[in-house]
């Protein structure tokens, strides 16, 4: 449990990650009802609105341990900063174990394996990390085209699998990018870095997806699968997301209801309202599915419940943390 200053906050931060909890979370619960159009639902292959929530979230993920790393560096020292990241990731990734029995890999284990893959070179250089980004997503899809790997990883549907951790560990690594432009606290630098870094993500994403006549395949997008185009592209559409935020937030001061005592404590919320989409599902499963304004309205619910809890903890200046 860490107290925090109103001033110590960046808006722009806690309100991207509450919409992507509030908007993934609402994915889950939403998903798989008959009134939900394609776009906004998973499938197994293809790229649609609905998978771009959990890259946004692990996207803040990385803003936020660039951001803390460098603040515990510099009141401990680095060997303990990196004892207090370690310790943390490993936590969120048990906790992730527990939370996903029945498949496993999922947001809380990826992130911690994720936290992990990332720690070595947190304080590293824009450069470093960029590369390591790369080397990760690339080893990814090597192991996934030319391995067994592949095909189990598909047949069972697993959002990347153990291994998928180095697919979200490059979306990690870009938030870290993003604090970096964040960092730099001139607003036209900042715009600039953000637009470049997520116009040229989006750019490579769709080429990676592409044949190139010669040289390989096409490479669909795939959520189960994590392969290069997903991880890529989505980065780029989190850079934009961000961008947008940072423009409403923090430039334009404006503030979004509900998403900043959401996005103060994440994990607080996440595991909240995934307890509440559970019950709502065994609720549903002994009544019956239900159409587009109830289900609206039992949503409306949960994020209600949610923003209670979480304005209290905010009242209190209170941030429960791993």
């Amino acid at each position: 449990m860490t107290e925090d200053t109103p001033q110590s906050r960046i808006a722009s931060i806690d309100q991207c990650r509450g919409f992507a909890i509030v908007a993934m979370v609402g994915g889950n619960f939403a998903g798989k009802f008959a009134f939900m159009p394609w776009i906004l639902t998973h499938h197994q292959y293809g790229l649609t609105i609905a998978e771009l929530f959990a890259p946004i979230f692990f996207f803040t993920v990385g803003i936020g341990f660039r951001l803390s790393f460098l603040k515990r560096v510099e009141r401990e020292g680095q060997s303990a900063a990196r004892r207090a990241a370690s310790r943390r990731y490993v936590l969120i990734m048990v906790l992730g174990f527990i939370v996903y029995l029945d498949h496993l890999w999922d947001a809380l284990t990826h992130i911690g394996m994720a936290g992990l893959l990332v720690l070595p070179f947190i304080d590293r250089g824009p450069r470093v990390r960029a590369l390591v980004a790369v080397l990760y997503v690339a080893l990814f899809q090597v192991l996934f085209l030319w391995t067994d790997y592949g095909p189990w990883l598909m047949a069972r549907r697993l959002n990347g699998g153990p291994l998928g951790a180095l697919s979200w560990a490059f979306i990690v690594l870009m938030g870290t990018l993003a604090y970096d432009a964040l960092a730099t606290g001139r607003p036209r630098k900042v715009i600039a870095r953000l637009l470049l870094y997520g116009l040229a993500l989006c750019a490579a994403g769709w080429l990676l997806s592409l044949g190139w006549p010669g040289l390989k395949e096409p490479w669909l997008f795939t959520r189960y699968g994590m392969t290069a185009p997903l991880p890529v592209f989505t980065a780029g559409t989190s850079f934009l997301c961000f961008l947008a935020f940072y423009w409403i937030c923090d430039v334009r001061r404006f503030r979004f209801p509900v998403l900043s005592p959401v996005g103060e404590n994440p994990l607080v919320m996440y595991l909240l309202l995934g307890l509440l989409v559970v019950l709502s599902k065994v609720i549903i499963h002994f009544t019956h599915e239900p159409g587009f304004w109830a289900a609206l309205l039992i949503y409306a619910g949960m994020c209600a419940i949610c923003y209670v809890v979480a304005r209290m903890l905010q009242k209190r200046s209170i941030h429960l943390r791993l």
